[in-house]
């Protein structure tokens, strides 16, 4: 056997029905909120028999010694504060199970309702053969969940990280939507790739919006696994990617006559990144999140450029 192959460690369950292995998983899994460890488990359960809660119990599934194997590993990455996502290799986005590991963030379900709302402003009006581009697409989520949707509608994904394209481009083979996948830094000057694609009918962005100073107090999981290039802005600047990205709609043409730009920004500075919009725009709308935390922008060019 490879001896690079990392092996799990005992105690074993008593036995290897489902409520045994369930049992032994509570204890071998350090969470003390009750409800997500339950539902951690179901989740590890899952995975490791390509079945659900129902299947299992009707099909009295009992795990093999590599599944108990493989619940070990995983509760132990676990125990080492790494994102259920990361440990399966799986985050579900707008219906799409995407695969995800370090080199991208996982997806949010704040990200979805930004997708949500601007199909809201689009799917009633006629259709059109539309451009859209995702700023900072990470795993492609965003662009990937739009494809699907609007299959007619051409959609770019642009990321300065070579790693988060690869993960990207691999996720829109294996689901078959196609979307071109762009190298690019939103911050330079002129920004060659999004130049040369412009004008789009709609601009996604979620960008990096947390102030370095906001790590001390963030969960392990979040700050010791997920890409801080995504996360992490400067503290004396922290809306400088929505500067770029309003200037270059605005100032570059990035956004045609009557286009959406959709942000998805830090909930304490909603108000901040609105006032950066002039008076050319004809639309700044702040919107709230499920959980009542405002969280969403959308703005629209006049349709004639001011």
């Amino acid at each position: 056997m490879n001896g690079n192959v990392t092996r799990a460690k005992g105690p074993w369950p008593a036995d290897n029905t489902e409520r045994q292995v369930h049992q032994w998983l509570a204890q071998r899994i350090e969470m003390e909120d009750e409800r997500e460890l339950q539902a951690m488990i179901n989740l590890l359960l899952e995975a490791a028999s390509s079945k659900n809660r129902v299947d299992r119990m009707m099909d009295r599934w009992s795990a093999s010694e590599s599944e108990i194997e493989r619940l070990a590993l995983w509760a132990d990455r676990l125990n080492a504060n790494e994102p259920i996502q990361y440990v399966l290799g799986e985050a579900h986005f707008l219906g799409l199970a995407l695969s995800v590991d370090r080199r991208v963030l996982i997806p949010r379900p704040e990200t979805e309702e930004l997708v949500y709302h601007m199909k809201g402003k689009v799917e009633l009006l006629p259709t059109e053969n539309r451009k859209v581009l995702d700023v900072g697409t990470g795993s492609g989520a965003i662009a990937l969940g739009w494809k699907r949707a609007f299959r007619n509608d051409e959609v770019l994904g642009l990321d300065v990280s070579i790693e988060a394209l690869e993960v990207a481009k691999s996720n829109g083979n294996r689901l078959q939507i196609e979307v071109d996948w762009i190298l690019g830094d939103i911050l330079s000057h002129p920004t060659p790739s999004v130049e040369t694609a412009k004008p789009f009918d709609i601009i996604f962005s979620n960008p990096p919006y947390i102030p370095n100073a906001e790590r001390l107090g963030m969960e392990k999981n979040v700050v010791d696994w997920e890409p801080h290039q995504a996360l992490f802005v400067p503290d004396e600047d922290d809306l400088m990617f929505y500067r770029r990205i309003i200037s270059g709609c605005k100032d570059s043409c990035w956004l045609k006559p009557e286009g959406w730009l959709a942000f998805e920004c830090h909930r304490d500075r909603v108000e901040h990144v609105a006032a950066l919009f002039d008076d050319s725009w004809s639309t700044v709308e702040q919107v709230r999140d499920l959980q009542g935390n405002w969280r969403m922008i959308f703005a629209q060019r006049p349709a004639t450029s001011a």
